[in-house]
């Protein structure tokens, strides 16, 4: 028998022998967040023995403990809204029945009724490995060691605890850089008699470096000063996270798969969301995140995503799952399979097929999976999704019409988000019956359906064609960033034309994170152009360019970007610069110390990043044009 441990960091591993364990189950599960709490109910409903040990004081994750009470997307069903219907039957001044300390007292309820054993302020410190199967865990309780031999053990800790125990190969953040989306920080307050919350980006962190977690949480917290000047409810006991690590599973869920519409003949259940990143360094993501996200302008569009048995499956280890938000995902589906709705569902499923497993006493990925969907689609988790779906989902729609049937007056800035816009409209991505999107300021799915059309030659000539023989600019520009996208370099003379003629003109597909069509042109610039384009481009990096009205001309708006942290035009504009001006040279085979060199000199003291900043310091701003600074940095670098 091996016991595996983390120290500093590091994967260490003992020969031991246990004869007799402190104490035995048929499923093990750690971490009692949503998916947690809700995985070791389920199993236990199954008929399994089920232990669920907690490092902190009490059960809840951050639906408790973070304050993330409300559903942004995520799909409906399960026993979560079953709990939501007492909760909202009891709370007398939150009618929506969403209170944190009442979700605590439901779940405490929903365990003790299903007999699972629960195990505050336990810390698992170590795997107990036969060959290449987990067969229990070593636990520490602050006083004393002991040892849980179990059938199946559930990693529901979200930051993978347990996987960072085990040899599996492990990715964190972005594959570009190792970046994480920005974390969170979120207090709520009452201002007027209404009790308000704050969630804005805080800023990016490596939240398994214990300096940079604590160095970023306190600067975090010191920018919310501001709040004080209301009376604090009640601050988070935990940091608003949203990834962890992901690894190397028995199947791996891909953006590229997902977008393409492939899916998984086993489905553990169905998530719901858009690929929502969070953070602003879209120059930085890989081409098909950015094909979707930024040329085709289609961030809000929300999916309908399978999740696989595999996925929740580490590579070669047996009698170990995950669930919550440490999965095996590229980090552009961890973004999106992490809402409070998800993650409950995700825990629920995972609790099922662990007792199925564990009480056939076969491994999870074998198990009778027409009876495993008999059971989860009748207790309502599953999702009711038989195929990848997209569509516009508009939440500020469904909150109007809320607000008109409660009788309330609803915020005004949501009514102008809101307005002539459908709650749910389905895509068609037929590339025929949508081209004549390209006609509009919100031509993403038509962009996307050239793009993904299995007739892309005679796409390619309609584009070309439509392009040179119409006098309507928008339509021409269009037309062309949607030739640029099916690499098509005859679309160069009139990509150039939209960066000399650059301006801050931005579509309209989405609620929020619409982008601006010079930097769209830019992109493709960036994968098309020669060393032709190479004046116009370092013309952006100039000192002169920021005197351009473009770049004082919008006021902060949702509709482009959340928050007034930055000049937000220019660094959308000078990031996608660098980053062409880096792709050209690249693929030219130019001299890249040449590049490099002029790299460190254009950010050489704090020139750049005033410009971008102000005096905005200590911002996710400043944070994100330094991240940009040093990657850009190491891409160039020649040694």
């Amino acid at each position: 028998m091996i016991l595996s441990m983390l120290e500093n960091g590091v994967v260490i591993k003992k020969v031991c022998e246990v004869t007799d364990f402190d104490d035995t189950c048929n499923v093990l599960c750690v971490g009692a967040g949503s998916a947690g709490c809700y995985a070791a109910d389920s199993a236990a409903r199954q008929g399994a023995s089920v232990i669920l040990l907690e490092f902190g004081d009490n059960i809840g994750g951050m639906s408790v403990c973070g304050n993330v009470t409300g559903y942004y997307y995520g799909a409906c069903g399960g026993s979560y809204e079953e709990d939501d219907q007492k909760n909202k039957a009891d709370t007398v001044f939150l009618t929506n029945g969403k209170h944190w300390e009442q979700r605590q007292i439901r779940l405490t309820e929903r365990l003790l009724k299903s007999g699972v054993k629960v195990l505050c302020r336990h810390s698992v410190i170590g795997l107990y490995f036969e060959d290449n199967r987990i067969i229990g865990v070593l636990a520490f309780d602050g006083k004393r060691e002991f040892s849980i031999k179990a059938d199946i053990t559930i990693d529901a800790t979200s930051d993978g605890h347990l996987i960072r125990m085990t040899d599996v190969k492990k990715y964190y953040g972005r594959p570009s850089n190792g970046s994480f989306v920005p974390f969170g920080v979120i207090i709520k307050y009452t201002k007027n008699g209404r009790l308000l919350g704050h969630n804005n980006d805080s800023g990016i962190m490596d939240h398994y470096n214990c300096k940079d977690f604590s160095a970023k949480t306190i600067i975090a917290h010191a920018d919310l000063s501001h709040i004080l000047e209301e009376e604090i409810v009640n601050c988070a006991l935990h940091t608003g996270v949203r990834e962890g690590l992901s690894y190397e599973g028995e199947d791996t869920l891909k953006h590229e798969d997902l977008l393409f519409g492939k899916c998984s003949d086993k489905v553990l259940y169905w998530a719901y969301s858009d690929l929502d990143r969070h953070g602003n360094l879209r120059a930085a993501e890989d081409d098909i995140f950015q094909n979707w996200f930024v040329i085709s302008n289609l961030s809000t569009v929300v999916i309908s995503i399978p999740v696989s048995l595999g996925s929740v499956v580490p590579k070669n280890i047996k009698g170990l799952v995950t669930a919550g938000r440490c999965l095996s995902f590229d980090t552009y589906i961890q973004s999106a399979v992490r809402m409070n709705r998800d993650m409950i569902r995700m825990g629920e499923c995972v609790g099922v097929a662990a007792a199925m497993a564990a009480l056939s006493g076969v491994d999870f990925l074998d198990i009778d999976y027409e009876k495993y969907l008999m059971q989860v689609k009748e207790n309502g988790c599953f999702g009711n999704y038989s195929h990848i779906t997209f569509a516009f989902d508009n939440s500020y729609k469904r909150y109007l019409d809320k607000m008109k049937a409660l009788g309330r007056i609803p915020d005004k800035k949501y009514e102008n988000l809101a307005l002539n816009k459908s709650i749910y409209e389905p895509l068609n991505f037929d590339a025929d019956k949508v081209f004549h999107l390209l006609k509009t300021d919100a031509p993403g799915v038509a962009i996307w359906s050239c793009y993904i059309s299995p007739k892309r030659d005679m796409i390619k000539t309609r584009l070309y064609n439509e392009m040179i023989n119409t006098d309507d600019v928008l339509y021409k520009y269009n037309c062309a960033i949607a030739l640029g996208l099916v690499e098509d370099k005859k679309a160069l003379p009139v990509l150039r034309d939209i960066v000399k003629n650059r301006d801050c003109f931005f579509f309209t597909d989405n609620r929020r994170s619409n982008q601006f069509r010079s930097a769209i042109a830019l992109c493709l610039i960036g994968r098309l152009g020669t060393t032709e384009d190479l004046p116009l481009l370092f013309d952006i990096l100039s000192a002169e360019e920021i005197e351009r009205q473009m770049y004082h001309t919008l006021q902060p708006n949702y509709l482009y970007h959340t928050y007034d942290d930055r000049n937000f035009v220019y660094f959308v504009m000078l990031t996608y610069a660098c980053m062409a001006i880096y792709k050209i040279y690249e693929r030219c085979n130019l001299d890249m110390k040449q590049l490099h060199d002029f790299f460190c000199d254009l950010f050489n003291g704090d020139t750049v990043l005033k410009r971008i900043v102000e005096d905005r310091t200590d911002s996710p701003a400043e944070e994100e044009t330094k991240e940009f600074v040093e990657y850009i940095l190491r891409l160039t670098d020649y040694n």
